[in-house]
């Protein structure tokens, strides 16, 4: 990492100086502005660049492109945004300009930030507060130092909160009432991600107190992150209050943060199931889901189907609970998917070098993984099912399937809670792994362990006859009986029911048929008592 340091640079030249005093002037402006982003400011950028004609006036030019590159990311064109922030991070290396590497890494960090790579937007953001010195506008510092923190705390780290004292210091030493709000409100969003809802309560009461000297009404965003903080508080009537501000149309079609109020309403409905008032929170449910139809918001759409669930339960139907949470934890993991998927796909627009094609290698291993357990998932099962048995693809040698289905998994998320039952679930990796035959688990080809969703797994077991494939099993169903769960699930024992299918190269079979086979089995383990195998092998 370089430590040079640059002030916004004088620009020498023959260019006109009444040219230059403006243009400098107004992509200032325009830089400071950005945090906001103000309608307009994209076109302005634009009219600027087009102005900056000239060897003479490049930097103002490439300023003014970084500008625009940040409206893009804002309006979700990370691709777009991404190729101008890179090329004018490679060109300001060439030429020697810091001050553009820091402008540069800041548009970048912010892109990897929102594409969920937090480690690569890290990267960006410290370098874009090392590359700036004390020269800089004080709005640059603040900005370029809230988005270090924002990384920091969205990797986990600790210490921003730390750097979030300090931006809120640079704010008030500046007078930005409007700077210290979104400080104010970034700090205690990234202390309820981290679970600190104790630390996080004075600085959403000071964010509130802040509002209100100022005279600006906190948005929905910002009574959400109030009412988040008060949720893990367990103060639901009070979340309740700080919310009922956000309630008017106006306020929920005025949302700067592109949910529609969604997420609002979303944060709602769960506050007053929890207060027992449930047609209520019915109402609010039903509001979210139809905002999220109406605006595309599919990420919130499939958190809400986790509320729903939750719902159905404080109702008492629990079979409707049951059937609501698979469809949460199947539609999550198509738009993990989905979400890599779009990640591979922005970084290889991005780069055009060998690194670009090895990053969208990753990306695309990633894409095919399950975020909880590690896992291939149910997008690797069905392209290679496909291509194992598609005509004339099958091993020389029989593919077996083994189905594997926690038994009674519903009583350890009733007992413990999800993130006990998430812990077990992520534990499963290991025992499923370790089944997987060392000759066949090769990189995108051979046999492999996977999770289907909810509590279900699946070997894939190429040349495999049943006889071994049943051993195998039974093995992996001893480990996961014999697994030390005590310190996740005390005296609650965790054991799977395993249905083995086998196809030979000589049978005609669609992926779905061998699993719907493989199912028929492990209904018979249930049936039989669980925690044991039935094969199709006679």
């Amino acid at each position: 990492m370089s430590s040079t340091s640059v002030t916004a640079p004088q620009l020498p030249g023959p260019a006109d100086d009444a040219l230059v005093a403006r243009l400098t002037a107004e992509i200032a402006e325009l830089e400071a502005l950005s945090r906001f982003s103000v309608r307009g400011i994209a076109e302005r950028a634009e009219r600027v660049a087009a102005a900056a004609e000239g060897p003479e006036l490049a930097e103002l030019r490439l300023r003014a492109q970084l500008v625009g590159a940040d409206m893009a990311r804002c309006r979700g064109a990370h691709a777009e945004a991404g190729r101008i922030a890179q090329d004018i991070s490679r060109q300001a290396v060439e030429e020697g300009r810091p001050f553009l590497r820091a402008r540069s890494a800041y548009v970048l960090a912010a892109i990897f930030q929102e594409l969920g790579d937090s480690a690569t937007a890290l990267e960006h953001a410290v370098d874009a507060v090392d590359l700036l010195d004390d020269g800089v506008p004080p709005e640059l510092r603040i900005d370029h130092s809230l988005r270090l923190a924002d990384c920091l705390g969205q990797h986990g780290d600790t210490s921003a909160s730390l750097r979030y004292a300090d931006v809120l210091a640079l704010t008030h030493a500046l007078g930005d009432g409007r700077r210290e709000l979104v400080v104010l409100n970034n700090w205690a969003y990234i202390e309820t991600l981290l679970g600190h809802f104790d630390e996080a309560l004075p600085i959403a009461q000071q964010l509130e107190a802040r509002s209100a000297e100022l005279g600006e009404p906190l948005s929905v965003g910002r009574l959400d992150t109030l009412g988040r903080v008060l949720i893990g508080l367990d103060r639901m009537a009070d979340a309740e209050a700080v919310l009922q501000p956000g309630l008017s149309p106006e306020a929920l079609d005025s949302s700067t943060d592109g949910d529609a109020g969604a997420d609002f309403l979303l944060t709602l409905a769960e506050v007053r199931r929890r207060l027992g008032r449930l047609a209520e929170a019915r109402q609010a449910l039903d509001d979210c889901v139809a905002r999220c139809d109406r605006h595309g918001l599919t990420a919130i759409r499939v958190r809400a189907r986790q509320e729903q669930a939750e719902l159905h339960a404080a109702h008492g139907d629990h079979r409707a609970a049951f059937a609501e949470h698979k469809l949460f934890h199947q539609q999550l993991m198509e738009l993990q998917s989905a979400r890599r998927d779009a990640r591979a796909r922005t970084v290889q627009a991005m780069y055009e070098t060998s690194e670009a094609r090895r990053q969208s290698r990753r990306y695309r291993e990633l894409s095919l993984r399950d975020p909880l357990t590690g896992l291939y998932n149910r997008r690797h099962i069905d392209e290679q099912l496909a291509r194992f048995l598609g005509p004339g693809s099958l091993p020389a040698g029989a593919l077996s399937v083994a189905l594997v289905d926690l038994d009674h998994f519903k009583r350890i998320n009733d007992s413990f809670g999800h993130d006990v039952g998430d812990a077990v679930l992520r534990r499963m990796a290991d025992p499923l792994q370790a089944a997987v035959p060392a000759d066949g688990a090769r990189a995108l080809g051979g046999s492999f362990a996977a999770r289907m969703g909810g509590e279900e797994f699946l070997l894939v077991l190429i040349d495999t006859p049943p006889r071994q494939a049943a051993a195998l099993a039974e093995d992996l169903r001893t480990a996961i009986a014999g697994h030390p769960w005590s310190d996740v699930t005390g005296d609650l024992p965790v054991t799977a029911s395993i249905g083995v299918a086998t196809v030979s190269g000589t049978v005609d079979l669609t992926p779905a048929t061998l699993l719907s086979r493989a199912d028929a089995l492990l209904y018979r383990a249930k049936a039989q008592g669980r925690d044991r195998v039935i094969t199709d092998a006679g």
